[in-house]
């Protein structure tokens, strides 16, 4: 997380801002079409979860084989798409400065290339994150961020034009990122071998559960990427950048509280898949407050900090919108944890269609609503507010939704999971602001705001949203990690 974040720092320095913003706008269209794989690999994840719970090895080989399959057909598809109404809208839609046009095309393609790279990884990390092999993914991640610092060092002494060079060198990361894991995943699991091996079954079986997977995540796209070209469409790349600085600082954050979420989603199915419900949800309510309170610890000091922070982050380049844009985005994200954490049970029943239309719905609202809003009022923020109420208000009908696939209580929910995180933010909130009010503004402000927001998040979490069993827990887990010191 703090590797990425002085990347976003540097690299905004070097390009400056317009050709940042540029970058983020075409790199983030392309993105626009993730949707397509981030509903397979999911997908794939959950098939090898579950077939490793029912099948072993010979079931994740069956899962393994279809899923190269898929991958392959869906990179045909995205090519097929972006060069198409991908090249149209760049050229004919997208506000890009003149003397920047060709520097965007070639980000415009080489961004295509990466994302075929990262497409056919889908089912090796799906394979790294079934058996939960945490520290291969921790290291992966650390060397991808190194690299990233790295060649955003190396562009000031490039005698190129570096926006492209920069594309370049990101889409060289996505091939090394595919090479080493299909070199792991290939060592490692004995079900990664191909076959002449073809299911009907498994393959509609799959392509049916990303098909609705497909459309929540085509709303998630529309969520973010969708806003993105609005914004374009209205301000300009210079508002653009401002997103950019703001979900760089998000995707830190939620980074590190992914981290934490991902070893539990693969137990969640296999418990399901076992006839254990019990533990399936409770792993669900568990997970569903801590990566909120989590996301807390961090986002109530970086909210309440935030002009301080950006302005020590990126000096003089701090694009207007920046500070408002990064609260908003954080509040958002706060929200989606909780969804996540609740689309780890629809995922294990298998039954998506209802989950994912409702849900789906009301999140890709906020892209006509936002539009229509800045029709009449030209203030950017507009914008993110929509989607951070479409966001409350798509949870509220994925919830009503779980309730009729596992038969969960919407009140017990309230009070087991909602109540205590409202209650951990008004308790870290109350304690930290003082501090932020009374204090002029200077690092050691920071330092004391951080802190305090932090422990307090911490100490209300354990006192007022863990129950008995998940204090417990808690304590056994100190403990052992006391006797390793010890020893």
């Amino acid at each position: 997380m703090g590797i990425t974040l002085y990347t976003t720092r540097v690299l905004l320095k070097i390009l400056g801002i317009e050709d940042y913003g540029v970058y983020n706008v075409v790199g983030g269209f392309v993105s626009m079409f993730a949707f397509l794989n981030t509903s397979m690999s999911n997908g794939i994840q959950r098939f090898f979860n579950y077939e490793f719970g029912k099948n072993g090895i010979e079931g994740a080989n069956r899962v393994y084989c279809t899923a190269v399959l898929i991958q392959l057909i869906l990179a045909v598809v995205i090519v097929i798409l972006t060069e198409s109404f991908g090249l149209w809208y760049l050229h004919n839609k997208m506000n890009i400065p003149d003397n920047r046009m060709i520097a965007a095309e070639w980000i415009f393609q080489l961004s295509i290339l990466s994302f075929i790279f990262i497409i056919m990884q889908a089912p090796y990390t799906a394979a790294v994150m079934a058996h939960e092999r945490m520290d291969f993914y921790a290291i992966v991640n650390v060397f991808d961020a190194v690299l990233k610092l790295g060649i955003v060092f190396s562009l000031p002494y490039l005698r190129v034009d570096q926006l492209i060079m920069y594309g370049i060198l990101m889409a060289c990361i996505s091939a090394i990122n595919l090479t080493v894991y299909y070199i792991y995943s290939k060592r490692c699991f004995a079900e990664i071998r191909l076959r002449n091996f073809f299911s009907r079954e498994q393959f509609l079986s799959m392509l049916s559960f990303s098909g609705w997977n497909l459309f929540g995540s085509f709303s998630s796209v529309m969520k973010e990427q969708g806003i993105n070209l609005v914004l374009n469409f209205f301000f300009g790349p210079i508002v653009n950048a401002a997103r950019g600085v703001a979900a760089q600082v998000n995707s830190g954050m939620q980074s590190f509280v992914t981290n934490i979420t991902i070893p539990v989603r693969p137990q969640v199915i296999q418990s399901y898949a076992c006839g254990d419900l019990a533990r399936s949800m409770s792993l669900t309510y568990s997970i569903s407050k801590l990566s909120c309170c989590f996301l807390l610890m961090m986002a109530i000091p970086a909210s309440l900090e935030i002009d301080y922070i950006l302005s020590i982050w990126l000096g003089n380049n701090v694009p207007e919108h920046a500070s408002l844009f990064t609260i908003i985005i954080l509040g958002t994200s706060i929200v989606n944890n909780l969804n996540g954490a609740t689309s780890g049970i629809v995922h294990a029943t298998g039954i998506m269609k209802d989950y994912q239309l409702w849900g789906s719905l009301v999140s890709i609202s906020s892209v006509p609503i936002a539009y229509l809003l800045l029709t009449y009022y030209k203030v950017p923020e507009i914008a993110l507010i929509c989607v951070l109420l479409c966001s409350v208000l798509g949870h509220i009908a994925c919830l009503i939704v779980v309730k009729r696939l596992v038969d969960i209580s919407l009140t017990n929910y309230f009070w087991e999971v909602v109540w205590p995180i409202c209650i951990v933010f008004i308790f870290s909130f109350i304690v930290t602001f003082p501090v932020h009010l009374f204090i002029e503004s200077n690092s050691w402000r920071l330092i004391l705001v951080t802190i305090i927001g932090a422990s307090s998040v911490l100490i209300s979490l354990y006192f007022f949203a863990l129950n008995l069993h998940e204090r417990d827990l808690v304590i056994q887990m100190l403990k052992a990690t006391m006797g390793k010191f010890r020893k």
